[in-house]
């Protein structure tokens, strides 16, 4: 039988190849940065005088905007790649089923797809909601399983990076910094605006005073992973969502909420490969009304978010924090290592 179109997985592999290479020119980029910093500075530098000045005038002017470009042209055809990849995997989907159906878009599959609930097969470019809990999993389950053991932590930036300059210092998990750290300026640019625009957007749409354990604090999380998918890839935005969630002292229901919703907003940008950031907030913002997210109740367990009141949400500051199982990072998500 003879093959159209391209291997899915190929091109898959073929963008975090390339996000790789990006991730390792920009790693490389900071190295130098630093030991020619440290040489300007005379802090440590083991290269002084004139040739050092001159190279260090041409790395600024002509070398680091050189490297620059070619890491943006790297990312760039990553995204391509896998973009190509999503409307393959659509096109063969639709060709093998002639009907959508409902995907594997539950919590706890990073990399399920969405049925097209309530739209025609045909509408290949119709936006859905991913449906994240087609088993309905119960509150205690939920809590049981949603739970990351805590990790070491670290200052980033560091102390000696030129980051302390534009970024605030702050407590983060190791490999929180190890992945904020394979970044690009222009990439750690992007990450600011994801955080930015997940708070503002969420206090648009559910505006709360306290903006945790509620319908605010669920739609922010989706949508601040559906963002790093969307920019990032879903392997990285996993990788990062979790680690963030190791900071010791998380109360469990929060963290089993947490985790839960960033992986309903994975899922939806998974689903929804070409939404723009409009349509992702949408759609999120469906998935919080009709109970996708979760919410802390009043007995301290994570339930659908469209069954507890925003005003009657649960404080999942009145909990312990719970033991949690060691997570799975993905060793091809953009990191220094």
């Amino acid at each position: 039988m003879p093959f159209y179109g391209a291997d899915v997985d190929q091109l898959k592999s073929l963008s975090k190849a390339l996000a790789n290479g990006a991730s390792l020119l920009t790693s490389r980029a900071r190295e130098l940065d630093s030991l020619i910093s440290q040489s300007a500075s005379g802090q440590g530098g083991n290269w002084q005088g004139q040739d050092a000045q001159r190279f260090a005038a041409d790395w600024r002017g002509r070398l680091r905007p050189l490297l620059e470009r070619t890491t943006r042209g790297l990312e760039e055809a990553s995204k391509s790649a896998l973009t190509n990849a999503g409307e393959q995997s659509s096109t063969s989907t639709e060709g093998a089923g002639g009907s959508s159906g409902s995907g594997s878009g539950s919590a706890g599959s990073s990399d399920g797809g969405s049925g097209d609930s309530g739209t025609s097969g045909n509408d290949a470019t119709t936006k859905t909601a991913a449906n994240p809990n087609p088993g309905q999993p119960t509150p205690q389950e939920i809590l049981d399983k949603y739970q990351v053991s805590d990790a070491e932590t670290t200052n980033w930036p560091g102390d000696w990076d030129p980051l302390r300059f534009v970024v605030d210092q702050r407590e983060v998990t190791e490999k929180e910094a190890e992945l904020l750290n394979g970044l690009g300026p222009f990439e750690m640019n992007a990450f600011k605006g994801i955080h930015d625009d997940a708070f503002s957007t969420a206090d648009d749409r559910f505006p709360s005073a306290d903006r945790n354990d509620d319908q605010n604090d669920a739609f922010r999380h989706a949508y601040w992973n559906a963002l790093m998918v969307k920019e990032f890839g879903a392997d990285w935005a996993e990788d990062y969502a979790t680690a963030h969630e190791q900071l010791p002292g998380n109360p469990a229901p929060r963290e089993a909420m947490d985790l839960y919703n960033n992986e309903v907003g994975r899922n939806v940008a998974i689903a929804n490969p070409d939404a723009s950031a409009e349509e992702l907030a949408d759609l999120i913002e469906e998935a919080v009304n009709k109970g996708d997210t979760v919410v802390v109740g009043q007995d301290l367990l994570p339930h659908p978010s469209n069954e507890v009141p925003m005003d009657q949400t649960g404080d999942a500051n009145n909990a312990e924090p719970a033991p949690g199982e060691d997570p799975e990072f993905n060793d091809e998500s953009r990191t220094t290592s």
